[in-house]
């Protein structure tokens, strides 16, 4: 194996560092990215989580709406539209009103 030289040791270190500050820059302009990359999206998967080893359950946004998907291995997936979050009601504990 031959050795390494000297200007392959530099042409990494030039590009770790270029990868560092465009790293930095992406951290600290991530709102203004996110707007201009997939602002104007009218789909949004707020949220996925796993149900089983092949099932999943999806939060999705579609013009201001929300959905809940749910998908199982062998059936078709349902689609559950979401109504607005209510507040939940005030209720008392024992002895206190």
């Amino acid at each position: 194996m031959p050795p390494v030289r000297p200007d392959q040791i530099v042409v990494l270190a030039v590009f770790l560092l270029v990868l560092g500050v465009v790293w930095v820059l992406a951290l600290r302009h991530r709102g203004t990215l996110r707007e201009r990359l997939g602002g104007n999206r009218r789909l949004k998967v707020l949220e996925v989580s796993m149900i089983g080893p092949t099932d999943r359950a999806m939060l999705l946004a579609a013009d201001g709406r929300e959905f809940l998907v749910l998908r199982m291995r062998g059936a078709a997936p349902v689609v559950v539209p979401l109504g607005s979050p209510q507040a939940p009601a005030p209720h008392s504990v024992a002895g206190v009103p």
